[in-house]
Formats: C-alpha cells, sequence, structure tokens
C-alpha cells in the first residue's frame, strides 16, 4: 500500500526562504510557514460557507496549502536550499498575479475586491480578533481568487514566524479593511 500521494503528477511550486542567515532555514520555519497555510486555507473554506457573508454575490476564496519537503541528505543545510514548501501551481488562464494587501494595512487600491476585503475582515472577526489572514496575492480565475503566500497576523507575537507583526499592526490592518469597505459601500 501507498503511504502518500503521488507527487509526480502534479505540478508543484518549489519555494524556500529568500534570505541566508541563522536559524531562517531551520525546519522549524518551514513548518511554520505550512502552518500559517493550512490556517489559511481553513478559514478560506468556512468563509466560502459562512452564512454572514452579504446578500449580494461575494466570490469564493482559495488559499493553496502547502506541504514541507526535506532532503534527508544535509549537505545543503548551510546554504538553505535542503528545505522547501511545496505547493500546487496557481490556477492558468485567470487575472494577472497580483498583490492585493500586506501585512502592514496597505490595500491596492487600482485592484481593491470586496470579496477580499471581507475575508481578511472575516479572519480577523470569527477569531475572536486573536488572528488575521493578510498579505493576500493571487490570481483570480472565473469565481474564485486562489491565494498564495499568506501571512497571519496574531496576538501571540510568538507564532507563525517573523512576518507576524503583531497586533499593532492587527489593528491597522482592521482599520484600512473596514475604511476600504465603508468608503466603498460594502459595509
Amino acid at each position: 500500500a501507498k503511504v502518500g500521494r503521488d507527487l509526480g503528477k502534479n505540478p508543484m511550486v518549489m519555494k524556500s526562504f529568500k534570505y541566508l542567515g541563522r536559524g531562517i532555514h531551520d525546519r522549524d520555519q518551514y513548518l511554520k510557514q505550512m502552518e500559517v497555510s493550512a490556517i489559511a486555507h481553513f478559514l478560506a473554506k468556512e468563509y466560502n460557507k459562512a452564512l454572514a457573508k452579504p446578500s449580494h454575490y461575494c466570490l469564493g476564496i482559495n488559499v493553496l496549502p502547502v506541504i514541507v519537503v526535506e532532503e534527508v541528505d544535509e549537505r545543503n543545510e548551510l546554504s538553505g536550499n535542503r528545505r522547501f514548501c511545496a505547493e500546487h501551481l496557481l490556477p492558468s488562464g485567470g487575472t494577472e498575479f497580483t498583490k492585493y494587501s500586506n501585512n502592514t494595512g496597505y490595500w491596492d487600491e487600482d485592484n481593491l475586491d470586496e470579496t477580499l476585503l471581507r475575508f481578511t475582515k472575516y479572519t480577523y472577526d470569527i477569531t475572536g480578533g486573536y488572528l488575521m489572514v493578510t498579505d493576500l496575492q493571487g490570481v483570480r480565475k472565473g469565481n474564485t481568487y486562489h491565494l498564495t503566500d499568506p501571512i497571519i497576523l496574531c496576538k501571540d507575537i510568538l507564532r507563525f514566524g517573523n512576518t507576524n507583526l503583531g497586533e499593532k499592526f492587527m489593528k491597522k490592518c482592521v482599520q484600512s479593511t473596514s475604511e476600504h469597505l465603508k468608503e466603498n459601500g460594502w459595509w
């Protein structure tokens, strides 16, 4: 019996962290990224079926889940080329890859979309303000946004890696998101 999936039949993207330095490419950092992806993926599925959506139509959200792959051989440890986050390719035939928001409260005003704003706000509200999914980027194909590499901001600054800028930036993101929803009549 096979233990696991045959990844050879599914094109995947392999990603490693950009920078080198002590601790950056440790297994724990990659596992944190996988955790961020899994939580964001789960919250997107919950958002899609939430009854709290507005009565008018919002698009679906799909956050690509990540798995961590690691070479057994330790020779590439110091170069940062031993571990990777692997995920399926973003679908082709949709919009161009776009960075819609970041983890400091910025939203690309040329690409504002009610669905993305509501999703970020939803993740904050549904967790009682404990965390929120930010740094939305990806493509839109049909009626779904397909997102990759999200960041989770959390009250617990020790969770979710060094991109978690904590409660101060969660407040900035909530404020910015709420303002954009109100300004566009989506509140």
